[in-house]
């Protein structure tokens, strides 16, 4: 379950958690590695429904800091209002007092309600029919985040192809994703692949690189049986140095579970060596 896979640990308070920043649940270069923003909204995710016993709807996360590995997070739920079918709460995530992250939240479920799914299932193989692909390059201290998550992409296409400096005609990158354990999805797995965002900003560009979130949104539909997702990423626009994309998250039988977006700030690779 993605409490074990993030690491989340209960207290004797159901509002509050702690999440140790442990090499597993972060990424980054040697001597400056950070928690994966991704890990961080789906901790806010998984507290904001244990704490009220509601399904998230959708959440959005702020990023103020980050957190480094050796360090461990106080999460701590606030629930603003509990109607009969919603929740409103907001989630903090801080470390002695400095706060890293804040989640604002929707839970609930309105049984008997109509279903539809207007989205159509992208064109790709399925996982098997496809290569394996490494986002980023491995991190020093054992298994990381991108160590922990399978990722398959059509050779070719959608990210799977040389950095030569050719922006994409689409900004897209399609690719499964699951966990390397045994991990059920549910939001908070959601959470974790709909942070891979940044990653198709290199294949939009043409160029090696990424993008530090600034925020980062996610809404659920529902959650089915599934192992392998299917991450839609489209890169909209850059502009002033940033750039805004979204993700449709979909499991191996079409159902579109989720749907992602974010902005932010724009990191090539050949810019960080100048620096």
């Amino acid at each position: 379950m993605s409490q074990t896979f993030l690491g989340v640990e209960p207290t004797d308070d159901p509002h509050r958690f702690r999440l140790p920043v442990t090499n597993r649940i972060c990424v980054g270069p040697p001597g400056n590695v950070f928690l994966f923003g991704g890990a961080g909204l789906a901790a806010g995710v998984l507290a904001a429904e244990r704490a009220t016993g509601r399904g998230i709807v959708w959440a959005s996360a702020q990023f103020l800091s980050y957190a480094r590995e050796g360090q461990s997070l106080d999460v701590g739920v606030s629930v603003v209002q509990a109607g009969r079918n919603v929740s409103q709460v907001g989630v903090t995530l801080a470390e002695s007092g400095n706060t890293i992250l804040t989640v604002n939240a929707a839970l609930g479920d309105r049984p008997g309600q109509p279903e539809a799914q207007w989205t159509p299932t992208p064109d790709m193989p399925p996982p098997d029919e496809c290569a394996p692909w490494s986002l980023w390059p491995k991190q020093d201290g054992g298994a990381s985040m991108n160590d922990r998550l399978e990722v398959r992409m059509l050779p070719g296409r959608y990210g799977a192809v040389p950095r030569d400096g050719t922006p994409s005609v689409d900004g897209r990158m399609r690719m499964w994703m699951r966990a390397t354990d045994d991990v059920t999805v549910d939001a908070a797995m959601l959470a974790i692949f709909a942070d891979y965002v940044p990653s198709a900003v290199a294949a939009a560009f043409g160029r090696p690189g990424g993008g530090n979130s600034i925020d980062n949104n996610l809404r659920v539909l529902r959650v089915v049986a599934t192992r392998w997702v299917l991450c839609d990423v489209v890169i909209d626009a850059a502009a002033r140095g940033f750039a805004h994309g979204d993700v449709r998250l979909f499991a191996e039988d079409g159902t579109l579970m989720g749907v992602g977006s974010q902005s932010m700030i724009v990191r090539f690779v050949e810019d960080q060596r100048r620096t």
